[in-house]
């Protein structure tokens, strides 16, 4: 009992798909892409169903400027206190282009996390000081923003 696969309504599936996925939350079109192609991989002409889904999706403008979606995203981190690396490197990994960085922020959350981790009153000590210093690289800040919360501020 074979199936056999009828390309209308595979495209039309693609298309209620890019919807779903849109409705849910905002995607970049290589996500659009990525879902697509694994949800429809058994297709044959994958290639051009993904374009005519894309293409529909644009023409309902459902998938935005690029640069506004990247900011949207990124004041999205910046509110979860996500260091500048750490917000361009998912905004890379999300297609979409890198956005500048305001060295005040940067300070102001790396020293907001620091302060809901230790004490107002607390005594660093240089072991600490480093500890502090690989907690915030971990979370994506730049070198010069860690400099200045370790030795200025604490």
């Amino acid at each position: 009992m074979s199936r056999e696969k009828d390309p209308q309504k595979t495209r039309m599936a693609a298309k209620k798909k890019v919807m779903d996925l849109i409705a849910r939350r905002d995607h970049s079109e290589k996500e659009l892409r990525t879902k697509l192609r694994e949800r429809f991989s058994d297709e044959d002409s994958l290639g051009e169903i993904i374009d005519e889904a894309i293409d529909f999706a644009k023409d309902q403008n459902w998938i935005g400027d690029p640069a506004d979606l990247a900011q949207r995203m990124a004041d999205m981190l910046h509110r979860r206190n996500k260091g500048i690396h750490y917000i361009n490197n998912y905004l890379r990994e999300k297609g979409l282009p890198s956005v500048s960085t305001d060295r005040d922020l940067e300070l102001e959350k790396a020293l907001s996390i620091v302060k809901t981790k230790y004490d107002e009153d607390y005594e660093f000590s240089r072991e600490e000081k480093a500890r502090v210093g690989r907690f915030l690289a971990s979370r994506g800040f730049d070198s010069e923003t860690v400099r200045k919360v370790i030795y200025e501020k604490l």
